[in-house]
């Protein structure tokens, strides 16, 4: 490979990186992930084994073209710098009979979670993904780097609830966090709303909490008793002494008549 031969250091990633790693069939351009101060050089030297620049609007990554397949040069993806630490923590692999490095699986995972947003967000590709790279990735590492998305967080919840992937930590051996009970209520309604979604016990994106000055009511359906009884169980780490009224059922679904599964 043209920049192997070249030593500019780089990580196969996107679909490709996917699919050497198990996943599904890849759909998309390919893509390399290499530092922002190599693509000058990275261009130069494919230019000069026959492939075609093209000069985007994007500001986070270049492209040339090697006939008609489109090669995605990314230096920023999802904001992020590719960074030598990154580049170190990808594996050797043999892709298509090539062997190259290729991105670490949780860093692909990092990156494909935060790029879910309004206008993508396609759990049915997510999934397979997941079920195929699941004990390649730091499931830790991929929630605490996608905290802050509410998409990322949805898919790791869906992966949670099928047994995908292993439930977040609870503790480690610290205390869990009490929630201010004198934030208004509609704040501490969401805060307890998340901590219900989050907590595997519960683990139940569905439910509606209010806050009145007589307590805390919960209302909605979760699938086990087991999982209703952890309503008032994860409230009470949340805020420890306030009145809760659990007014959640268990949801009586008819089960399937044959077994499906998922591939």
């Amino acid at each position: 490979m043209t920049l192997k031969e070249a030593e500019i250091p780089f990580a196969l990633g996107g679909s490709y990186a996917c699919w050497a790693r198990g996943g599904p069939e890849p759909v998309h351009d390919v893509d390399f992930m290499l530092r922002e101060a190599d693509v000058p050089r990275a261009v130069e030297v494919l230019c000069a084994g026959g492939l075609r620049p093209v000069d985007p609007p994007e500001d986070w990554l270049t492209k040339v073209f090697d006939g008609d397949v489109l090669v995605d040069l990314i230096h920023h993806p999802v904001g992020r710098a590719v960074t030598d630490q990154m580049l170190a923590r990808s594996s050797e692999m043999s892709v298509d009979s090539v062997r190259m490095p290729v991105l670490d699986a949780t860093d692909w995972f990092e990156m494909t979670l935060l790029a879910l947003d309004e206008r993508y967000c396609d759990l049915g590709r997510v999934i397979p993904m997941i079920r195929a790279m699941r004990e390649q990735v730091d499931w830790e590492q991929v929630r605490r780097a996608t905290a802050e998305s509410p998409f990322a967080e949805a898919a790791l919840l869906v992966a949670t609830r099928l047994k995908l992937i292993p439930p977040p930590a609870v503790g480690g051996g610290e205390p869990v966090t009490v929630l201010d009970v004198n934030e208004p209520a509609e704040y501490l309604a969401g805060d307890l709303h998340e901590r219900l979604a989050e907590d595997p016990r519960v683990a139940e994106l569905g439910l509606d909490v209010a806050v009145g000055p007589e307590g805390i009511t919960v209302r909605g359906e979760v699938a086990t008793e087991g999982r209703r009884r952890a309503v008032d169980a994860v409230l009470a780490d949340a805020v420890p002494g306030r009145p809760v009224r659990n007014d959640v059922v268990v949801s009586k679904r008819d089960s399937p008549s044959t077994m499906e599964s998922v591939s």
